[in-house]
């Protein structure tokens, strides 16, 4: 009944659940809406509540107020009706404009930016007759706030779900299930390792024998007994030692082996993840993944697992005997266990919680690495070598209070399961050593006794120790398998439309876009491109143009409308087979550390050598690296830094010309680099453009003045389109850039 009224309540709690609290719906008629926003911030800056819910051909707004609700306004989507947000620092402001008056203005924070957002363009396209779709997560909107569909909590920053409803056993379950393909691995370790606990259980009865038989005068005394019980005994011990090699060995081998598989599936799947889930994750966090948090569990399937069966083993073989032997005291042995259970579970929930900050903040300290080390030229260029020292320093010194409260935990649990453990042997001493003075209970008897109360306590106090193991490799598999569990957003349909000969013609359709689900950066764009045809792009920065070619190369999709090419939806076909046939030259061209040869080869590997060198003729770069130490066969540096920017974009140019696009994508290919070097990248394109369909972007006008068409974008709208004569006498924004430019190459020419 308790879960259930949570659920009920958790339902109710807006504004990122599926509706909105029923009470506002039954205010507003009882419908579900299209889509609902909240503005949370009252006229006096205070927090507060007002609800507009959008309808098909309606706008409602409900205010709650003292508890109370109310109706504060019903707009129909018609003409003469427009809304509007007004940015600010802190908050925005939500306006509904009724024939030029304003008829209702609402403040919000920036936590509801994006439902405003999303609410503001459906709603305006609506008044202007456009049936607009809804706009859903991973169509070019980031995803809402995280919140928990289980409790409804919010997920905190550090985590990438839920923490409170992580279930931890299958976790561990799954984490188990990639040791199913090494049966025989894992056959051999726990076999060994079952048999070598078994063993366990010999010596204390055996003890029992050689005290009452062998070693305490009796009439019944047997002193032949002993070198066969020292015999037996060692022999025990001796296999005892080889099968615990036996499952050593066994599950050395197969943990790592798991691993590996663990860190290949974990690397595949980033491979399939769209340039969104990189934009949001450090660096560093994915890199520690792969590497730390893989390693962790290393240790965990080695001896973690098999410690635990183990442990459960001896637990459960030495409570049998206990009982069978001696029934009363095994009682009192178990006096100590529910405050041990009690305590126990307090400590793993703390541990959980303080883990999962720590590795989020393992993660932010090894982000600082992978921002410093490739940008070191950066650092020594501007002296910024003590301030990033002091970063990295204050980033360790937060992963250390962390880790200082993580053994804060540890050191106050472990002496509390231990003295209850060591009082719970007391009590059996206080029970039976009276008892064997009296006589009512053999000495024998009683060492066995002790020696399986050993057994018996000694593994939960083992497995008390082995919990800081368990709650960080289950910490480390979670954000192991949230990774792998992340679904990409870009991919390949069941159903595709084959690409046949790809000629290169490409369309907009109405094409909008949003990287943050705010700000649109493109707004219905359409035009189309023939094949063959030369197409440029200038403006103004941030007009748009780069997110343009995103959208050709599908790194992400359109919030509204359609990019074909060859007539297909690209979200139709296959996204190998399109992207193979776009080449791309970007403004910063990436080389690989290895050779040029390699770096030239990458979207072709199996390219010949004499097809490598032609390559490189036809971009202009085979002059400069014959004359390289080893010529084709020389090492770059990581990310090309041992060679000129001029040069790395020539072999740029070259790996592109080597897979022989049909539709090429230049993103200001001839920038930051000399005059000289320009005409020698300006006569590999050139080469590179003929028979293929070309989009260029580029700030230098000048080198589009052999586009076929040019078009304008600004502010994320096409504002012009035409040839450099049209848009020249059309006197546009295009006209202004040229001549801007023109002024300033006059003045450094002087």
């Amino acid at each position: 009944m308790v879960k259930f009224l949570k659920k009920r309540l958790a339902a109710a709690t807006g504004p990122f659940g599926e509706l909105p609290p029923g009470d506002v719906l039954e205010v507003s008629g009882g419908v579900k809406p299209c889509l609902f926003a909240l503005a949370d911030v009252l006229p006096s800056g205070a927090y507060g509540e007002t609800w507009v819910l959008l309808y098909e051909r309606e706008l409602v707004l409900v205010r709650r107020a003292a508890g109370a609700l109310s109706p504060a306004g019903r707009f129909e989507l018609k003409t003469g009706l427009s809304v509007k947000i007004a940015e600010g620092a802190g908050g925005s402001r939500f306006r509904v404009v009724r024939e030029g008056i304003l008829a209702a203005e609402l403040r919000f924070s920036i936590r509801q930016a994006k439902r405003f957002s999303k609410l503001l363009h459906v709603a305006n396209a609506r008044i202007e007759g456009n049936a607009e779709p809804i706009p859903q997560a991973g169509e070019g909107f980031v995803d809402e706030e995280k919140t928990c569909p289980k409790c409804r909590r919010l997920v905190p920053e550090w985590a990438d779900s839920c923490p409170y409803c992580l279930h931890r056993r299958r976790i561990l379950m799954r984490l188990a299930s990639y040791t199913r393909r090494y049966p025989l691995l894992i056959g051999a370790g726990m076999g060994a390792a079952v048999a070598g606990t078994l063993l366990q259980l010999v010596p204390p009865k055996l003890t029992k024998v050689l005290i009452n038989d062998v070693l305490t005068p009796s009439p019944h005394r047997n002193e032949g007994l002993l070198w066969p019980l020292v015999i037996v005994t060692a022999v025990v011990i001796v296999l005892r030692v080889a099968l615990q090699k036996v499952r050593l060995k066994n599950l050395a081998v197969l943990s790592e082996y798991v691993t590996h598989d663990l860190r290949v599936a974990v690397f595949d799947h980033l491979q399939k993840l769209s340039l969104a889930y990189y934009s949001k994750k450090p660096t560093g966090g994915l890199i520690s993944r792969i590497t730390s948090d893989t390693d962790r569990l290393w240790d965990f399937i080695a001896f973690g697992v098999t410690e635990v069966v183990i442990s459960l083993i001896v637990i459960v073989g030495a409570a049998t005997v206990m009982f069978i032997e001696e029934p009363v005291l095994a009682a009192l042995t178990l006096i100590p266990i529910p405050v041990s259970l009690v305590i126990t579970a307090f400590h793993v929930r703390a541990m959980h919680s303080i883990l999962g900050r720590l590795w989020a903040k393992w993660s932010n300290m090894t982000s600082v690495l992978s921002d410093v080390i490739p940008g070191a030229r950066v650092v020594k260029a501007f002296t910024q070598e003590k301030r990033e020292s002091g970063r990295f320093t204050n980033r360790s010194r937060v992963v250390a209070d962390d880790a200082m409260n993580l053994h804060t935990e540890w050191t106050n649990y472990w002496p509390k399961l231990s003295l209850l453990l060591s009082a719970g042997t007391l009590i059996i001493w206080s029970y039976a050593g009276p008892r064997i003075v009296g006589g009512a209970f053999d000495l024998g008897s009683f060492v066995m006794f002790l020696g399986y109360v050993a057994m018996f306590y000694g593994p939960i106090e083992h497995l008390g120790m082995m919990n800081r193991m368990f709650q960080r490799a289950t910490t480390s598999a979670h954000r192991v398998f949230s990774v792998l569990d992340t679904p990409p957003t870009i991919y390949t349909p069941h159903k595709t439309v084959p690409c046949g000969e790809f000629k290169g013609a490409v369309e907009f359709d109405r094409v909008s876009f949003s990287y943050d689900g705010i700000k649109r950066v493109l707004q219905n764009i359409s035009f189309r491109v023939e094949p063959g045809e030369v197409i440029g792009l200038a403006g103004p920065s941030g007009g748009g143009k780069t997110t343009l070619i995103n959208l050709i190369c599908r790194f992400y999709d359109p919030v509204e409308g359609r990019v074909l090419v060859d007539g297909v939806d690209v979200r139709r076909r296959d996204l190998h087979e399109l992207r193979r046939n776009i080449g791309v030259v970007l403004q910063e061209p990436y080389l690989f550390r290895g050779t040029v040869t390699e770096n030239i080869a990458y979207g072709n590997p199996g390219a010949s050598p004499g097809e490598i060198i032609e390559a490189a003729k036809a971009a202009n770069a085979h002059d400069f690296i014959v004359g390289f130490p080893d010529g084709y066969d020389t090492m770059l540096g990581e990310r090309g830094q041992t060679v000129s920017g001029g040069e790395r974009q020539r072999l740029s140019i070259a790996r592109a010309i080597l897979c022989n696009p049909k539709l090429l994508i230049l993103d200001e290919a001839t920038s930051s680099v000399d005059s000289k070097t320009e005409m020698k990248i300006q006569e590999a394109i050139d080469r590179l453009v003929k028979g293929r369909t070309t989009i260029a972007i580029a700030h230098r006008l000048s080198t589009l003045r052999k586009a076929h068409r040019l078009m304008i974008l600004d502010k994320g709208k096409l504002v012009e389109q035409g040839t450099h004569e049209e848009l020249m006498a059309a006197d546009g924004l295009y006209a202004g850039l040229h001549r801007t430019q023109s002024e300033l190459h006059s003045l450094f020419a002087v």
